[in-house]
Order: C-alpha cells, then structure tokens, then sequence
C-alpha cells in the first residue's frame, strides 16, 4: 500500500511542478511590469495629495508676487509659484499614465476634466505673473513720490525768490500772482498722479490726462506772463523755476506711461476674479478624484466561510 502511494505521488509531481511553474509565470506576467492594484492606489493618492499639496503653494506665491511692493520680492515669489506649478505637472503627468494604463472610465474622465481647468491656469497664472513683476503701478507711484515732488519743491523755491526780488508796486503783485497761479496750476497736475495711477477704466483716465494738460497749459502761461514782467536781474530764478517745472513734467509722463500699464491692477483683478475661481475648480476635481481613488475596491483577501457542523 505503502509502495503504490509512493508510485502515484512520483506519477503527479512532474504535473505538480508544472502547474507550480505555470501559476508563477502567470503572476509574474501579471505583476512584474507593474505595481499591483493596491500598490498602485497608494501611488494615485500620494500623487494626488502631492499635486494639491503644491497647487496651494502656487496659489499662495502668485498671490504674494502680486501684492509685493518691491521688485526683487514680486519676481522671488512669481519664481516660487512658477517652480510650485511645475511640480504639479510632473506629478500630474505621473498619474495621467498610470490612470490610461488602467483605463478606469470615471478617473480617466475626471484626469481629462483636470487637465482641460489646469491648462486654463497654468496659460492665466503666466499673464498673471507676467504682469505682476513689472509693477508699474508701484513705480509710478514711486516717482511721483520722491522725484516728482522733490521737484515741486525746487519750483516753489525758485518762484519765491522771484518773488522776493520783485518788492515794487504793481510789478510785485503781478509776480505774485503769477507764481501763484504757476504754483497753483503745478500743484493740481502733481494731485492727480494718484488718481491716475489707481484708475482702472482707459476713458477715466482720459479725463484725467485731460485735466493735467489744462492745468499744465495754465502753469505755463503764468510762467511766460512772469519772463515779460521779471527784471534782467531775476532771470536766473525765473529759469530755474522754468527747468525745474520742465522736469516735473517730464516725470508726470512717466508716471503717466506707466500708469497706463496698469499691471499691479491688472493682475490683481485677474488674481481676484478669474484665475481664484479656476485654481477652485481645480483644487474640487482633485478632491473629487481623490475620493475616487480611494473609495476604489478592496484588494484584501477574501475570508474562507466556514462549514455549518452537521449535527
């Protein structure tokens, strides 16, 4: 009995070990080029949590490079937000395979739904960036600030010394009044620099270039008025006043040019508008597939049911 047991075991072992070698490079076949299923869900989540985890940044650092007030600032962080986006893509560019490699319908729909509202981003969140470190608000303002106004000061300076060396009857009241007006004209062309520069609307601004060119016609005309009443002795006042006056408009159609740029606005009103509600969009659909990917089937194995004892 012994010996036909042993017999029929040696029959079966080549057919044992076949089966043996066959089921192994099935499995192989199976999960040798790949990850297997669970394996592979940890990959989608983590490169799901890690796209979102940058998104924020890239959204954090555009917002930063838009209300930076210097230069070096704006362009540091637009290079963070741009280095953050980058990391999105790489990852999404990751999970897009293996998600088309698995062709599962609802989280290749939903990659596909990503990609279209990330290519949107990415192409706004560049203009945005763009307009951002040029910060032509921000230099306008500047200059009107400090040069514009350091000039002003050189013109009141000049004017009253005019003033001063015309002390006779008429010819005094005329140089005073003229230098008031002059002064006057100047000082309202230098008060709308700020409403220009904060102005949003082209046709708002037209209106305001329009002021600036009446009151610097007006300045002009005192000035001319005060070269045909000045004695030869107050010429060097007068044309000090004249050049410094010159000067102070040639920076307000700096300050101007750059007004119309209008990038800090710009930006800020994309930022705030258009680009907020698409990097929303994008941050839900990647929540989205996240719970898709995670509410995926159960890969444990399955638990044997025991037999009912049969009394």
């Amino acid at each position: 009995m012994e010996q036909r047991s042993k017999r029929k075991l040696y029959v079966l072992l080549p057919w044992v070990l076949i089966l043996v070698v066959l089921g192994a490079v099935t499995l192989y076949g199976y999960y040798g080029e790949s990850y297997n299923p669970f394996e592979t869900k940890l990959i989608k989540v983590d490169l799901l949590t890690t796209m979102r985890i940058h998104l924020l940044e890239a959204i954090e650092a555009e917002k930063n490079a838009v209300l930076a007030i210097t230069d070096e600032a704006s362009e540091d962080f637009a290079a963070q937000a741009r280095q953050a986006a980058d990391d999105v893509e790489s990852s999404r560019k990751k999970i897009e395979l293996i998600i088309h490699q698995e062709k599962l319908p609802r989280e290749t729909e939903m990659i596909n739904e990503f990609n279209t509202c990330w290519s949107h981003y990415r192409k706004l969140d560049g203009t945005i960036l763009d307009l951002a470190i040029q910060n032509t608000n921000l230099k306008a303002q500047k200059i009107s600030a400090t040069q514009c106004a350091q000039e002003l000061e050189y013109f009141e300076e000049s004017l009253n010394r005019l003033i001063h060396r015309n002390t006779h009857g008429s010819q005094c009241n005329k140089a005073v009044m003229l230098s008031y007006e002059a002064l006057t004209a100047s000082l309202k062309v230098f008060a709308l620099h700020n409403p220009h520069i904060e102005e949003a609307d082209d046709q708002e601004m037209d209106k305001i270039e329009q002021s600036i060119k009446s009151y610097d016609e007006s300045a002009r005309k005192a000035l001319g008025s005060l070269r045909s009443i000045a004695d030869p002795s107050d010429n060097e006042a007068l044309k000090n006043a004249e050049t410094a006056y010159e000067r102070f408009m040639n920076l307000t159609g700096e300050v101007l040019k750059l007004s119309r740029m209008n990038t800090n606005i710009k930006s800020a009103d994309l930022s705030l508008g258009k680009l907020r509600l698409i990097s929303s969009q994008c941050r839900e659909i990647l929540a989205n597939l996240q719970e898709t990917v995670q509410a995926q089937g159960n890969y444990s194995l399955p638990r044997l049911k025991k037999k009912r004892r049969i009394e």
